[in-house]
């Protein structure tokens, strides 16, 4: 037995344009199962999808709870809609899942019935086959503190039955809420918020900013956005020096305002790669309150650098949470390895926190933020793996 039943939750609240929704989720579910799929062992039905797979393993089971959109999944026994074949069966998946030893278990027996076409009605199924569990395994029946859950779902052409689900993160498939751009650092919280977007359904593109007299190794942030490239599939990362720019800030600037600047400018940087890639938002890692740079009035004079949306969703969340998530995802030991911020290059020991947006206009006045020469270096991953390297000289950037 090696079949693999999916429920959702947020499709079923879609009306007419459901099935585009169901068509990403299913391309996405076949996209993590690759060559463990069988040859035309794929099944939809409405409201589930079914897989036949070739081996099951702890790592295949992890990726799919994580892929945003599935609510829960469950390893099946598939059989033909005939009340003894479906009570065998469903003996079987309860001796497969818990063993021989089972006596005086307390158990109940869950049925659902889609198709209206089956003869029995969901009470009738319920006692037939939790009356032959009961007399044929020696359990008990307790509907309010049962040990073993059978569930039985009756489709279209079979029967399907399992003992257990196995929850996923819920959410919507990815690509079926637009593109976004994501300054992507090499901390903890940019992975998380990248992901964070991929449950919302959004396609995230990866845009690191570095200082080339300070970075010159980016293996870090290549193993971060390739740790994120197994839940989105094709994912791109472009990395663009800023060390002209910087060189310009720290001659210019007030070390106590330089961190304001510099974001803005990373958030032009990402708007003019928005811009190439279609994409409709920037998101960030922020959250209130965490460092100098995310209070509120400084996220206000830092946010306006461009026109185009600025989500943050981790921004009502503490650091523990973020930390909770990054650990879940595999992106938390990337993370905590040493690697220099281009934010904290040069800055004051105390940068100012309550920065305005005149005192900002000022600053900026005397700062080349267009025309920079820049060197980007474009990766792209599929899956885990990296399948272009590509660097070049790109144009000078400007604003968007």
């Amino acid at each position: 037995m090696a079949k693999i039943l999916f429920h959702f939750g947020e499709l079923s609240l879609k009306g007419k344009n459901r099935h585009t929704f169901e068509n990403r989720m299913a391309r996405n579910i076949k996209r993590v199962l690759g060559d463990q799929l069988k040859h035309n062992g794929f099944y939809r039905e409405h409201g589930r999808m079914l897989a036949d797979v070739h081996e099951i393993s702890d790592e295949l089971l992890n990726l799919l709870t994580l892929t945003p959109g599935i609510r829960n999944l469950s390893l099946v026994h598939e059989c033909e809609l005939d009340l003894e074949v479906m009570q065998r069966t469903a003996a079987e998946a309860v001796v497969a899942a818990y063993g021989e030893n089972i006596a005086g278990r307390p158990f109940r027996v869950s049925c659902k019935r889609s198709n209206k076409r089956f003869t029995m009605t969901t009470p009738e199924m319920n006692f037939e086959i939790g009356g032959y569990l009961k007399n044929h395994l020696n359990l008990n029946v307790n509907l309010d503190a049962a040990e073993i859950d059978v569930r039985v779902e009756v489709g279209a052409n079979a029967a399907y039955i399992y003992t257990r689900k196995i929850t996923g993160i819920g959410g919507l498939p990815i690509g079926s809420s637009g593109r976004g751009v994501v300054l992507f650092s090499g901390g903890i919280d940019s992975p998380v918020a990248a992901y964070s977007m991929m449950k919302r359904g959004m396609e995230v593109v990866l845009v690191h900013l570095y200082n080339s007299t300070i970075n010159r190794d980016f293996a870090k942030i290549k193993d971060l956005a390739r740790q994120l490239s197994f839940y989105q599939g094709r994912l791109t990362l472009h990395m663009i020096d800023l060390e002209e720019f910087q060189r310009h800030a720290i001659a210019k600037v007030a070390a106590e305002y330089r961190m304001i600047i510099y974001k803005r400018q990373m958030i032009r940087s990402a708007a003019i790669i928005a811009k190439d890639t279609d994409s409709q938002a920037l998101v960030t890692g922020d959250s209130l309150g965490q460092v100098a740079s995310q209070t509120l009035a400084n996220i206000h004079a830092i946010y306006d650098a461009s026109d185009l949306p600025l989500l943050s969703p981790l921004i009502a969340w503490d650091k523990e949470e973020i930390i909770a998530l990054a650990k879940r995802i595999g992106t938390y030991e990337i993370s905590i390895e040493e690697y220099c911020d281009i934010c904290s290059f040069l800055i004051a020991k105390h940068p100012v926190t309550h920065g305005k947006r005149a005192e900002v206009a000022e600053l900026e006045a005397d700062l080349p933020l267009t025309g920079l020469e820049c060197h980007m270096q474009t990766v792209r991953f599929n899956g885990g793996k990296e399948i272009v390297r590509k660097a070049e000289s790109s144009p000078p950037l400007q604003t968007a």
